[in-house]
């Protein structure tokens, strides 16, 4: 079992593509579009973060990077710039696609936090900064993302900014102090060793949540998606669009801020990322099933976009920056 949760936390996006493809097939041949995706989304909420906030060390942060500098700069791109270019593409290349508009939406809206870290430390950046950032922001989803979203998506739906902002705080807040309270139960009771031994395999436990949201929202839109499949392409063009925008900036802000690649590299992948897990299970207790499936698609796209930008662009920007 520990061996499955390792092999999921390094193949998640080959569990995703596996789990789309299941639940395209089974949603074609099964009816799923009467499912009730908030008591589901309820469920694999608590299974991605409370995990994924036992293992995330909140209270290291006071003795991590002190870059305000960055800090300040990341955050900015990774709620206000990121919403702006989530805007204009949800206004060009989505246009008159309302349910996908509203995807890219959540993405610039609600950013990156605990693989933050994770990133970070792949890809020989600054890890204590990125301690920093994904700490604080996650801590202001709750309170700056109900507004971005009201704002940018209000267009295509009518928004309750009040639920999604309670939504949020209940997602994040829950697990966050539940995490707190059980990673110091395991050390007082286990001791710190034990703790650091086992805590590679939260994240395989969290990606299970991430999984059984994929499935169900995938299967419940799987008839309409199978005969429209220009909405892949348009899922693809959006993010895709929207990634490269994000890393253009980005590393032209670093440039001119003259940060060193450490640095620079948080900066980067900050302003690209997002969170997979809090807009994939906002979506699915709120948001249309079409919007909930683009969401789905991410996972994929999102590591395989990282992924270059670490391997394939990572010596490129260690000689620029």
């Amino acid at each position: 079992m520990l061996h499955i949760l390792m092999n999921i936390k390094k193949r998640l996006y080959v569990y995703v593509a596996i789990v789309f493809a299941i639940g395209m097939i089974v949603g074609y041949l099964v009816d799923f579009a009467h499912i009730n995706m908030m008591f589901i989304s309820a469920i694999a909420v608590f299974v991605m973060l409370y995990p994924m906030l036992t293992g995330m060390e909140i209270e290291k942060v006071r003795n991590a990077g002190h870059n305000f500098k960055l800090i300040i700069t990341t955050l900015i791109f990774s709620y206000f710039i990121a919403s702006v270019t989530a805007f204009i593409i949800s206004r060009t290349i989505l246009i008159g696609y309302n349910d996908l508009a509203l995807a890219i939406v959540l993405v610039g809206a609600i950013p990156c936090s605990n693989m933050l870290i994770g990133w970070s430390g792949i890809a020989d950046a600054s890890v204590p900064d990125a301690l920093v950032i994904a700490v604080i922001g996650l801590i202001l989803i709750p309170i700056i993302s109900p507004v971005l979203i009201s704002m940018n998506g209000d267009v295509f739906v009518k928004v309750n900014t009040m639920k999604i902002a309670i939504i949020l705080l209940v997602y994040i807040m829950v697990p966050m102090i539940l995490g707190l309270v059980t990673r110091k139960a395991i050390i007082k009771k286990k001791g710190k060793n034990y703790f650091m031994t086992n805590k590679k395999y939260l994240p395989g436990i969290s990606a299970i949540g991430v999984l059984i949201i994929v499935f169900f929202s995938v299967a419940k839109v799987a008839r309409i998606v199978i005969f429209y499949p220009e909405i892949f392409l348009l899922v693809i063009t959006g993010l895709f669009t929207y990634y490269m925008i994000q890393t253009l900036l980005s590393v032209l802000t670093a440039k001119i801020l003259r940060f060193k690649y450490p640095q620079a590299m948080v900066l980067i992948l900050g302003a690209t990322a997002s969170s997979q897990a809090i807009s994939l299970s906002l979506a699915a207790a709120v948001f249309p099933a079409l919007t909930v499936f683009a969401l789905s698609f991410k996972p994929i796209l999102q590591v395989l976009y990282i992924l270059i930008l670490i391997y394939a662009m990572g010596p490129w920007l260690k000689r620029i920056l």
